[in-house]
């Protein structure tokens, strides 16, 4: 099979935008067949929700575009051969940072791969974002991917960052508690600026791929509860505090997600290797006994954690790079 290099928006075989009512359930049967060694809860879960949205017609477009979880469905582009979908690359704005763009789900059907339907299907992406102002583009891609990983350096992308992410069953023993030197309190309101400060430091990168560090993702605000709200989810922060009251680290606590509950350490660079563990032990502790998972996901080269995490009955399941394109 030859693929056909002409863009055509308007139906037809070939690269094309991507059209909710048209494409959504291909996409959702090509996402399920390229990344099924991948498809966790949350994965299922949006499939699901794809070939919901897919049976919707015209009123699909509205919902991807009110629901913040579909509103990278609205954006992208399709390769189509003989009506089927066999190629795709969804986009968005990120939703923390102007200018920067986030693109994901780069799949081509494993028949008519090396044909160079990846490379013009991001070369279509990366020239809509430009045209709309983007100044940064953004993905991840998993470290086993090599012909990926091949493709976004030859388009420019460089390395940002490396996350392992991390597994543990909400019904694993939950650790008993210990002492600890430092004092684990719940975040006060007038704190936020303070995390913050502490995530420049100890994860510059961000905090998740998808989402650079900005000031929305720490300041407390009524939006952002209300979204939580309706959401279903729920967050906590707690901080670790020395006895002078310096914060030496951060837990971030998520519930209510798709695929399970989600943690976030954080430790300032200058106590790396004496804080993490209490932090641990608090947040498996206020989860407590789950029937669903526990997730967290932590840069690579931190050993440390990672060693630490694997005590505490998580397992490791994808190594991640982070890239980014400077547009």
């Amino acid at each position: 099979m030859t693929a056909r290099l002409v863009a055509n928006p308007y139906g037809g075989d070939g690269l094309q935008p991507l059209d909710i009512a048209r494409h959504l359930a291909g996409v959702a049967d090509l996402i399920s067949l390229c990344f099924s060694p991948e498809v966790e809860e949350g994965w299922q879960h949006a499939i699901r929700e794809l070939r919901f949205l897919s049976r919707l017609g015209p009123l699909a477009h509205m919902l991807a575009r009110l629901d913040p979880q579909h509103r990278l469905l609205t954006q992208g582009f399709v390769w189509v051969d003989d009506g089927r979908v066999i190629g795709n690359v969804s986009t968005q704005p990120s939703e923390t940072s102007s200018g920067v763009w986030v693109i994901a789900n780069v799949a081509v059907h494993p028949d008519f791969r090396r044909q160079g339907i990846a490379q013009q299907l991001m070369q279509a992406t990366l020239g809509y974002i430009r045209a709309r102002g983007g100044r940064q583009a953004i993905l991840q891609v998993d470290d086993e991917n090599a012909g990926a990983i091949r493709l976004y350096q030859r388009l420019g992308f460089e390395h940002t960052a490396t996350h392992r992410t991390w597994q543990r069953s909400g019904r694993a023993v939950i650790p008993a508690y210990e002492p600890s030197r430092f004092e684990i309190r719940l975040r006060e309101r007038h704190e936020w600026m303070r995390e913050l400060n502490l995530a420049q430091l100890a994860r510059p990168e961000g905090l998740s791929w998808n989402r650079p560090l900005s000031v929305a993702e720490f300041r407390p605000s009524l939006l952002r509860r209300l979204e939580a709200f309706f959401n279903g989810e729920m967050e906590e922060h707690w901080l670790a505090v020395t006895p002078q009251e310096q914060i030496v680290g951060a837990l971030i606590i998520v519930t209510g997600l798709m695929e399970g509950d989600r943690l976030t350490v954080l430790a300032h660079p200058a106590f790396r290797g004496r804080v993490e563990r209490a932090l641990l032990i608090r947040g498996l502790r206020r989860l407590g006994s789950r029937p669903w998972n526990i997730h967290l996901e932590h840069p690579l080269n931190d050993t440390y954690v990672n060693d630490l995490l694997r005590d505490f009955s998580f397992t490791a399941m994808r190594t991640l790079h982070w890239m980014k394109l400077v547009l």
